[in-house]
This record gives C-alpha cells, sequence and structure tokens, in this order.
C-alpha cells in the first residue's frame, strides 16, 4: 500500500507543496534531494505552477529544509516569485497544515499536489485527507538501495497514522 500513489498527478495542478526532509551541513540529505529533483521536474514541465516549499530547522540543521529547498530550485532557475516558504513545521502533518495557512493568506487559487519521496505518498495522503486535501502526488525517485531503510522506518510512521 506504500507504493500506490507513485507518479505525478494526470492533471496539471496549480501548486505543489513541498514536503521537507533533513538538511545536512552540505546540503540536502538524500530524500530532501529527491523530494527537490521531482519538484523542479514538476515545475520545468508546468510554468503556471506554483511551490510552497515546507519545512523548519531542526537542533542539527545550519539553515531551515524551506530555505535549502528555495535555494536549490531558484539555483536551477525555477522564477523565486514562483516559490512560498513556510519555515515553522516540524512534521508530514505540520507541513501540510502550515502550507494551508500559506495557500488560505496568499488566497492561492486552485488544486493541489504534494512532492514528497516515493515511499512517503501514502501516509502523505491519509494526512492531506484527514485535512481535507484532495492531493495528487509529485514524486521524487528514491534510488532502489534505500527502499529497505526508508519503507520500515515509513511502516512505523503509517501505523501511527492509523492508531492516533
Amino acid at each position: 500500500i506504500i507504493g500506490y500513489s507513485f507518479g505525478n498527478p494526470k492533471e496539471t495542478v496549480d501548486y505543489i507543496v513541498v514536503l521537507g526532509a533533513k538538511v545536512n551541513a552540505d546540503g540536502p540529505s538524500v530524500s530532501l534531494w529527491d523530494r527537490i529533483c521531482g519538484a523542479y521536474t514538476y515545475l520545468e514541465e508546468h510554468p503556471d505552477v506554483t511551490a510552497i516549499v515546507s519545512g523548519g530547522r531542526g537542533t542539527d540543521e545550519p539553515i531551515t529544509e524551506a530555505e535549502c529547498m528555495y535555494r536549490y530550485l531558484v539555483n536551477k532557475g525555477i522564477d523565486e516569485k514562483r516559490i512560498f516558504k513556510e519555515e515553522e513545521s516540524t512534521s508530514t502533518r505540520e507541513n501540510l497544515e502550515f502550507s494551508l495557512q500559506v495557500i488560505k493568506e496568499n488566497q492561492l487559487p486552485g488544486a493541489v499536489a504534494v512532492a514528497t519521496s516515493e515511499y512517503h505518498q501514502y501516509r502523505v495522503s491519509l494526512v492531506a485527507k484527514e485535512l481535507g486535501i484532495e492531493n495528487a502526488a509529485v514524486c521524487g525517485k528514491t534510488a532502489p538501495w534505500l527502499f529497505p531503510t526508508f519503507y520500515v522506518r515509513e511502516l512505523y510512521g503509517i501505523l501511527y497514522e492509523w492508531i492516533f
């Protein structure tokens, strides 16, 4: 069930929420890089789509996850006017809740997609439904050798969502 929603939306959306992940001292973690690449590809293919990069700063991170994503997307050529930053969230649920606030504050219209890692999309869909978001997936591609580690980790996250 974790992999049920791999792939990009069939219909073009108006904006994507890019979920954060760990920022290392030397740049984005593997998971964050995958998400940045997935978002970048979608934004390049759809020049009218706006992005909300979402993620705060952990105690061991040099900058916020949102700032890291913002820098990489702008450096790769995405117009900074197409990117909003949400820099307070510390979890998947907060990523989505706080990004909804950005959407409301800026009166952004239309359909949303959530850019995250393939292994994370199912749990994101559970949280999104609970928050009233009908989302589509923009998945960053995860290296096959990382799947066992991330799937086991994600299983615990899914169990938490089901139980609580």
